[in-house]
């Protein structure tokens, strides 16, 4: 083969790798909006908390780390308080980055799973309604979105 033939083969391999990558982190991003969905509507009509935890997608976040997929390529921001609109209970986050905050997400996820499989007594309403209050912020992160809490009725 030629140089020209190698370079061309060398940028095919590349280009490849790159639009892989894009792939999965496109697909994550759609995986986090429908876990965010499928949680609101599951909480909104009373769906018992082991059909919702059995409803939480990770496939493509695995599929992800398989991959080494740089996850604060999403978004390289950290995560500022105007994000979560200065909400004290998001506090903790601050300044997370956001491979810590996915990773984060994620961890609860497969935690509900085994505490559905194990058939623990644990308050999972509760934990699925912090799961979902924390995939708002993750999401509004994500998306370079500021979360508006609306003035007090």
């Amino acid at each position: 083969m030629s140089i020209v033939q190698d370079l061309y083969a060398i940028y095919d391999k590349e280009q490849a790798k790159y639009r892989a990558r894009k792939s999965s982190q496109g697909l994550l991003l759609t995986e986090i909006r429908h876990n965010l969905a499928f949680l609101r509507e599951g909480l909104r009509e009373g769906l018992t908390p082991a059909a919702i935890v059995a409803g939480l997608e990770d496939a493509h976040y695995r599929d992800a780390c398989r991959q080494g997929v740089d996850l604060d390529g999403l978004q390289k921001k950290k995560l500022a308080p105007d994000t979560f609109a200065n909400i004290r209970e998001f506090a903790r986050y601050r300044d997370w980055s956001t491979s810590r905050l996915i990773e984060t997400v994620y961890e609860r996820i497969a935690t509900l799973k085994k505490l559905v499989a194990g058939s623990a007594e644990v308050a999972l309403r509760v934990r699925l309604k912090n799961l979902f209050k924390l995939l708002m912020v993750v999401l509004a992160h994500l998306e370079g979105r500021q979360l508006k809490v609306p003035a007090s009725r």
